[in-house]
């Protein structure tokens, strides 16, 4: 079978290469060139062969790649492979090569051990002592800090062990260093598993988490901030009715957040962000200033950001928290701040429509209803919540002509739309009981009560509170 013209968009080595950036490209075609890293002149034509296509869109054939490389020599698939094989390799070994490099500790530790194996104990101290003055110099203080630290500590106890083992004073320190380390670990760990089975109900028990808790007083947790990070957020996840605790883990985030690389201090905002919400969900109003807190700082740290750019789900929910606690003037200074830092193909859809929602929430009818009335929106969720709004202005309104002919076109559209079968049945309950509410209206306070009740027993209605406002008080 010939298939000289079959793409490579698939294979690993195009994938690999389309995971680095500008700089990233232009330090490996630096290290092709390096004698020591890649003598072979057909690798570094078959990578100059893929650049192009990695700035643009498509990827090369094989055929195109083979020509790039050997000219107008026999296409032989097997060879091609062999060589994109090698490269892919390479890779490999530059991203190794980056990544130690751009870690200084790990450098002098891998050079301090490298001597010691040779018996150079002057200049494995050097690069001991070099070591521990990177780590203590640098800000983070994570669960990797006291790993870190407890690798340099059993480097230093062999050290002094093999020159007096009698008179060795580094035990004390190595112990301890140990213990923080498996701490801040294991610590660190149940909070994700926690988190997760809250999430996704895996069934995860905890193994003798107790018993290693029972080892951290308050002055431990005073000093040692991925300690009490960590164990604070075990304790929300453990109790989450008690807002003392989630008050406790947010302190400590805002305080300690700047000691944690970016990834992990985004995943630990996201984490308590999104216990905030399911708090909101089972009806704990009180965490909609907290997780607007979180929201605020997030922004301000820059954590909420990912590679320079904000989640079109995030900038949404913003918006929502923001108006749950009547901040609109700030929702509407958030979305003209913000809006940019959306993905592009995002940016006019989501700007229309939370500013259709602000202005909802302002009782701006006149401006929201051009808004939702006008935009083509794409996606379900937003087209779903488009309709919702516009079923509430025109109920807020009175205008129910237009009302009713809203409710036909959205429930038809539930009715086609593929691929939203938890949202059909919500919107399907609003739709049937906004329908209910027209006609208890005109009915006795008997029916509005009995309407009332169905609202509350509903489990799947987000707009359970807007129905019951629009049956006001009996």
């Amino acid at each position: 079978m010939d298939n000289r013209g079959e793409s490579v968009f698939d294979s690993q080595l195009f994938q690999l290469l389309m995971q680095l950036n500008k700089r990233e490209l232009t330090a490996f075609r630096q290290f092709l060139t390096s004698p020591y890293f890649n003598q072979r002149e057909d690798v570094l034509s078959l990578f100059n062969g893929f650049c192009p296509f990695l700035v643009d869109e498509g990827a090369p054939t094989k055929i195109e790649l083979w020509r790039w490389v050997y000219g107008d020599d026999d296409f032989n698939d097997q060879k091609l492979r062999l060589l994109m094989s090698y490269l892919s390799k390479l890779i490999e070994q530059f991203i190794a090569v980056e990544m130690t490099l751009a870690d200084d500790f790990e450098v002098k530790m891998k050079v301090a051990n490298q001597l010691r194996s040779r018996a150079d104990i002057q200049l494995h101290e050097r690069f001991l002592k070099g070591s521990k003055r990177i780590l203590e110099k640098q800000p983070l203080r994570n669960a990797e800090y006291w790993l870190h630290n407890y690798r340099h500590q059993e480097a230093a106890y062999r050290q002094a062990f093999s020159r007096r083992p009698e008179q060795n004073d580094n035990f004390a320190l190595l112990s301890e260093s140990f213990d923080k380390a498996f701490l801040a670990l294991k610590l660190r760990q149940n909070m994700w598993l926690f988190n997760h089975e809250q999430l996704y109900k895996w069934g995860y028990q905890p193994t003798a988490l107790d018993r290693f808790i029972e080892q951290l007083d308050e002055a431990t947790l005073t000093r040692e901030p991925a300690l009490s990070l960590y164990y604070f957020g075990i304790q929300v996840l453990q109790s989450p009715t008690d807002e003392k605790v989630f008050q406790q883990f947010t302190q400590t985030l805002f305080t300690y957040s700047a000691l944690f690389p970016e990834e992990e201090a985004r995943d630990l905002y996201l984490l308590a962000i999104n216990f905030g919400v399911r708090q909101v969900n089972e009806g704990q109003r009180s965490y909609f200033p907290k997780v607007m807190e979180l929201y605020r700082n997030g922004l301000e740290q820059g954590y909420l950001l990912r590679n320079g750019v904000l989640s079109r789900f995030t900038y949404h929910n913003i918006v929502t928290t923001a108006l749950q606690i009547g901040e609109l003037t700030w929702a509407e200074a958030f979305i003209e701040e913000w809006t940019n830092k959306l993905e592009r193909r995002f940016r006019d859809r989501m700007y229309h429509f939370n500013r259709a929602k602000i202005a909802y929430a302002g009782q701006r009818y006149d401006e929201a209803l051009p808004l939702l009335q006008q935009a083509n929106y794409h996606d379900p969720l937003l087209n779903l919540g488009a309709r919702t709004l516009l079923l509430k202005i025109y109920f807020e309104l009175e205008e129910w002509e237009v009302l009713q002919s809203h409710l036909d076109a959205f429930q038809n559209y539930l009715r086609r739309k593929e691929g939203i079968t938890y949202h059909r049945t919500n919107y399907r309950n609003l739709i049937r009981f906004t329908r209910q509410l027209l006609k208890a209206q005109l009915g006795s306070k008997l029916q509005r009560t009995k309407l009332r009740d169905r609202i509350l027993q509903e489990t799947i209605l987000t707009e359970k509170e807007w129905l019951l406002k629009q049956l006001g008080d009996d």
